[in-house]
Parts: C-alpha cells; sequence; structure tokens
C-alpha cells in the first residue's frame, strides 16, 4: 500500500470520528400529544368552542415544530360565513373575524396568540387561520392553509419560524359539532414534524359527541315539472330543504314520478361506460356555515352504463362537495348513499338534458314523488310530496253569483280545456258554507211501454234549476255534497247555471250578504278530462 492512500483512510476515520461528536440532527424527533378540551359542551350539531391542547416533546430541546396540521373527523366544520363571509375577503386580521385564543410555548415560554379567520392563502382552501404572537408588537406566526376534504376539514401550518413552537394550547370558537355519533368515537389527528426532522409523527384525541338521538331531523321534498311548449320534454327540479338546527342527511333517496319517462335516445350518449359522461343539470345548496355563493355553482352529470347509470351533483372548489346517486331502472329511483355531514338548509337540483336536449319526457299526469331520508343520527324520514306541474295545458273555469242577498241563489260557471289538451268529460262543484245542492231537485220519472210480450221501460231525470250549454249531460248526481256533472261525450266548453231548487241557501249567509259582511264565496270545481286527469280550480267569486 502507498503512502497516499494510507493518508485518505487516516482522514476519514478523522472526519468520521469528529461527526460522532456533533449532535445527532438527523435523530432528532419530536413526540407530539394532543388533548381536547369539551368543556363548552358536547351536544350533536351545536356551535361551540373546542380546546386543542397539544406537546411536541423535542429532542434535543432547541428544536421546534416546522410543520403542523390538525385533521378534523368527519362534521367537525368551522363557521366560515361568520361577518357575513366577508374574513375570507381580507388577508388582515380584524378583531370581527377572531375565531380563537390561547398560548403557544415559544423558546420555552408561554406566549399568548390569537387565532384569525382570513383570506385563503392558496386557491383551494377554503380559508386561512392567521396565528398571531399578543405580546407587542403583534407577530404573525404563520397562517394555516384550511382545506375541506373528503373526509373532512384540514388545518395546517407550514414552515413554522425557527427556533418556534414547542407547545400550545388555543381554543377554537365557532366549532358545528358532527351530527352523528360514533362508537368508538371519532378522532382528532394532529401531524407534525420538526426543523431538524422532516418526518412526520402523529398522534390522535377523541371526539366526544352527544345527544344525537334528540335531534330533530324533517327535511321537506318539493318537485317540478315544466313541459316544453313544443313537444313533451320536460325538465324536472328536486328541492330538499332543512332548518339549520337539524341533523344533517347521510342517505336520500328519491322515486321519481309516474308519468317522467327517461328519454333513452338523448341519454344513450352519456352511458357509454367510460368518460366524464354528460352534464345534464345545474345544483345550488345554501349551508349556515359558508358564504351564500359558495354552494350556488354545482352541476349535474350523468353517467355509467345503460344498465347502471349514476347522477353525480358536484359543486366546485374550495367548497367541492360531492353526492354521487346510483339509479335504479326498476324502481325508477335514485339513491345518494354517501351524502357527507354537512348542513345543508336547502339543496336543488334542476335536470334538464344533455347538449340541449332533454333528459325526460312526461304525460302531464297528476302525481306524486317520494323521498327517503336518512338522517347522520340515524333518524328515517319519509317525505311524500305532489309535482306541481308548469307548461302541461290544464281546464280553466270562471264564474259569479247573483241573487245571494235576496234568498234567490243562482250561481254561473264557465269550463275550457286548456289550449291543446283533452276535451272534458266530468265537472263536480263544491260550494261555500251556506250554499248547498238539493236531492229534491232531481226528479226522476219511469215510463213503460209494452208491444207484443216485450216490455220497454226507460227513465227520464229532470234537474229543476239546472242549466247547461255546450254540451249535454250524460247524469247528474250529488256525491258528498258535491254537484256531479257527466258529459254525454268530451267538450271544449261547456257553462252551466244552478238555481233554485237546485241550490238553496241559509238565511244566516243571505242576512251576512245583505249586510255586506260576507263579500265573497270560495268555490272548488274538479274538473276531470278525456285523459281521466283530474284538475282542482279554486274560485273566489264575489256575493251579490
Amino acid at each position: 500500500m502507498s503512502f497516499r492512500p494510507r493518508r485518505a483512510l487516516v482522514g476519514l476515520v478523522a472526519v468520521a470520528a469528529a461527526l460522532a461528536t456533533l449532535p445527532a440532527a438527523a435523530s432528532a424527533v419530536i413526540t407530539p400529544s394532543l388533548t381536547l378540551d369539551q368543556s363548552a359542551g358536547t351536544t350533536a350539531g351545536s356551535s361551540t368552542t373546542i380546546g386543542f391542547n397539544a406537546t411536541f416533546s423535542p429532542n434535543p430541546a432547541t428544536d421546534s415544530v416546522k410543520d403542523l396540521s390538525l385533521a378534523l373527523p368527519p362534521g367537525l366544520l368551522a363557521n366560515e360565513a361568520i361577518n357575513g363571509g366577508a374574513c375570507l375577503g381580507s388577508s388582515t386580521p380584524s378583531s370581527v373575524c377572531q375565531v380563537g385564543s390561547g398560548t403557544v410555548t415559544l423558546a420555552g415560554s408561554p406566549t399568548p396568540v390569537t387565532l384569525y379567520l382570513v383570506k385563503p392563502p392558496k386557491p383551494g382552501d377554503v380559508g386561512g387561520l392567521d396565528l398571531v404572537v399578543d405580546t407587542p408588537p403583534a407577530t404573525p406566526v404563520g397562517v394555516a392553509d384550511v382545506t375541506l376534504g373528503a373526509t373532512g376539514l384540514n388545518v395546517s401550518f407550514s414552515n413554522l419560524p425557527s427556533p418556534g413552537i414547542s407547545g400550545m394550547s388555543v381554543k377554537l370558537a365557532n366549532l358545528r359539532l358532527p351530527t352523528s355519533c360514533p362508537s368508538p368515537s371519532a378522532n382528532v389527528t394532529l401531524t407534525a414534524d420538526s426543523q431538524q426532522s422532516a418526518t412526520p409523527v402523529d398522534t390522535t384525541a377523541p371526539l366526544a359527541v352527544t345527544g344525537c338521538n334528540t335531534m330533530p331531523y324533517a327535511p321537506k321534498l318539493t318537485a317540478s315539472i315544466t313541459k316544453d311548449k313544443h313537444g313533451n320534454g320536460a325538465t324536472l327540479v328536486f328541492g330538499v330543504t332543512q332548518a339549520a338546527n337539524e341533523a344533517a342527511s347521510k342517505s336520500i333517496v328519491l322515486k321519481l314520478p309516474k308519468g317522467l319517462s327517461p328519454n333513452a335516445v338523448a341519454v344513450a350518449a352519456c352511458l357509454t361506460g367510460t368518460g366524464p359522461g354528460c352534464t345534464v343539470g345545474t345544483a345550488k345548496a345554501t349551508s349556515p356555515l359558508v358564504p351564500s355563493p359558495a354552494l350556488a355553482k354545482g352541476t349535474v352529470t350523468l353517467s355509467g352504463t345503460l344498465g347502471a347509470p349514476t347522477l353525480t351533483i358536484a359543486f366546485p372548489a374550495p367548497f367541492a362537495i360531492t353526492l354521487t346517486g346510483t339509479i335504479n331502472l326498476a324502481s325508477s329511483s335514485v339513491t345518494f348513499a354517501s351524502v357527507p355531514d354537512v348542513p345543508l338548509t336547502s339543496l336543488t337540483q334542476t335536470i334538464t338534458g344533455p347538449n340541449g336536449q332533454k333528459a325526460f319526457t312526461t304525460d302531464c299526469k297528476p302525481a306524486n314523488v317520494t323521498g327517503t331520508f336518512t338522517g347522520q343520527n340515524g333518524t328515517v324520514k319519509r317525505v311524500n310530496t305532489t309535482v306541481t306541474f308548469v307548461g302541461c295545458p290544464s281546464p280553466t273555469a270562471s264564474g259569479s253569483t247573483s241573487g245571494l242577498a235576496s234568498g234567490h241563489p243562482k250561481l254561473k260557471f264557465a269550463v275550457a280545456h286548456g289550449k291543446g289538451g283533452p276535451n272534458i268529460t266530468t265537472v263536480a262543484v263544491g260550494v261555500a258554507a251556506g250554499l248547498k245542492f238539493s236531492h229534491a231537485a232531481i226528479v226522476s220519472h219511469k215510463t213503460c211501454t209494452t208491444k207484443g210480450k216485450k216490455k220497454k221501460c226507460t227513465t227520464t231525470t229532470l234537474i229543476k234549476g239546472l242549466g247547461i250549454s255546450g254540451a249535454q249531460a250524460k247524469s247528474v248526481t250529488i256525491k258528498g255534497g258535491k254537484l256531479v256533472i257527466t258529459l254525454t261525450k268530451p267538450a271544449g266548453r261547456v257553462t252551466f247555471i244552478a238555481a233554485g231548487p237546485l241550490v238553496s241557501e241559509t238565511k244566516a249567509l243571505q242576512t251576512k250578504i245583505k249586510k255586506h259582511r260576507v263579500k265573497s264565496l270560495k268555490f272548488l270545481l274538479t274538473i276531470t278530462d278525456a285523459k281521466k286527469v283530474a284538475t282542482t280550480v279554486s274560485l273566489n267569486l264575489k256575493a251579490h
């Protein structure tokens, strides 16, 4: 061996010996621990203050936290709408945007700090959390990114100054507790690394939530169908509303109304099994925890296959909430099975169709829609509501009264089919209190004749006080206090007048009208068309 390689070897040994005497930077580590202070309350769905008490036990003691994040369990959410949402528009801390206070340990000493909701530091954040040292002059320690992920809210401080935090005890206000009470409890997860070690270490603390079974849960459902002016294409709108203090929904099942059929030709291109599908509508929602415009621009997408289609409601970042629904063709229903624990006071989806076409067609027949809702607290509610139709031909009615003040009532009604709609077959009239239809006014006379050994009888019915024009009556009966007129054949328009003795009036009503104590009367007309669709029209007529 030459002298030069020996010198190199000796040098390496010397360097190794010197390194061994230095602090073991690579082995520096923190040992985080976390406890929660929930003395302000644990009631499900309530707005409360929670204390987060963390120690990090750095080794060596001169080390401190560099990156720190809190992953909150599903349903534990911050109120981003304080100060009307204005806090999210400014990077400067404001007293009206204060959401927390406490102390952090800096250089071994507890130091008072205040936390403020501020403008999101990054485009994908739902907000920013500014940590400011209160000791004059007030000094920002760092601004956390507040993000909303698939599992919940995350608060992350990055690149904290050195030397820095080795412990903290802060209380955050305006936190909305989950509306589910899992067992075992869900955890808050604290993850941190140090200035001298980039290896993250985490710890957890259980979040106590109580009283889920006593939370109110009463979602309301509305549905409307708007028919195209030309053709039978239809736009479907579902609306779900809840009070702010109710449990959030965990699953929603909506059953499509009868008479609403998928437009297979229009939607076939969306259900290829590959690709993003088609945008078929819009969605909007409101929540007490976010500014009103935050959830105003959602989309509804149809994808999947012809045999297994899916309907997805998605809201854009930063408040990215997605509801994925599976469509059951056999039951004509869509099930949103995994709704996040976010309080939505309203959720509206409007389904038009792909590429200017309509996803549905309608026959305009009266229908109901059913929703089955399961709350995060386990409560199940089944809601049935009548569909409101817009743009469908519907019959009209008008009328007038006379003779009421003199005790000789006379009622006149004109009924017509809707433009382009089927003709009328039956009209049932319900009168206001104080008026009555009399069976005695309907007189039937039976006449029999004998020719040879055969006897033939016919019955003629006379209704005293009834006049009909525009059609002929096949039958006239009084059922449940209503005058029911069935026409011989469907007619586009019919007018009828009912007077005494068919209509009678109480003395009390006559006196009230005569003395102008009653100025109008309400009548309900149920009009049935040739397609057997019944429509009820309410008339408020001036009492004469």
